[in-house]
């Protein structure tokens, strides 16, 4: 039987920017899969009806994550997160995964950039804080620098206040939804490399991401003069 994919609940889910967040990991045996998906439409339903539900993210375990699934669940603050997350309605349904599927762990997800690594770990651990930085750095600064060249218009045509607040509208914007995912989706082996085996992958990996900021900046400065 093929597995039911996050595909199948994805048309009622609501995507919109995350202000608080949550990681559920699930151990989910391979026969238990297609209950497991009825159960999370079931909670995901159930949590839309709280003020601040904004949306949930399904990742199913890949070969090598031994069935662990991660779900992610999104709010418009803590507040309203946590109020879902004590609420007892949750706790029926948690009650209904604990029985049929198993035990789960949940993570609250801390806010700013840490949104945009979810799932990387199938234990819902996100990369080391330099890696993520050093990644939102590789995605911003192209955009920032692109924009500034092809978009954003000159500080003394609408003064240097307007020009910043347009050029950081368009940079965030684009990071958040285009670059920073395909960006992240590139650097996955790298942020997920850990231990003694992953070392030499994460040298590897941070000598290309200079080498590349390096080269991307004598381009921009070679065009810009």
């Amino acid at each position: 039987m093929n597995p039911p994919t996050p595909d199948a609940v994805r048309p009622v889910l609501e995507v919109r920017h995350a202000g608080a967040s949550a990681v559920i990991v699930q151990h989910v045996p391979e026969d238990k899969v297609e209950r497991f998906m009825q159960l999370q439409a079931g909670i995901t339903e159930a949590a839309r009806d709280f003020p601040g539900y904004q949306k949930v993210d399904i990742y199913p375990p890949t070969q090598n994550q031994h069935l662990e699934w991660v779900v992610v669940i999104h709010f418009d603050d803590s507040t309203t997160l946590q109020r879902w997350l004590e609420s007892p309605v949750r706790a029926e349904w948690i009650a209904k995964f604990h029985g049929e599927i198993g035990e789960s762990r949940l993570k609250p997800l801390p806010s700013g950039f840490s949104s945009w690594f979810v799932g990387m770990d199938a234990d819902g651990k996100l990369p080391p804080s330099w890696k993520m930085a050093l990644s939102v750095l590789l995605a911003l600064y192209p955009t920032v620098m692109l924009l500034a060249i092809l978009v954003v218009p000159r500080p003394d045509r609408l003064g240097l206040a307007v020009t910043m607040l347009i050029s950081n509208i368009l940079s965030v914007s684009l990071t958040q939804w285009i670059v920073s995912p395909a960006v992240n989706a590139v650097l996955a082996p790298w942020l997920r490399a850990d231990g003694k085996e992953g070392r030499r992958r994460t040298l590897v990996g941070l000598l290309l991401i200079l080498v590349t900021l390096g080269a991307m900046a004598f381009l921009f400065h070679t065009i810009t003069g």
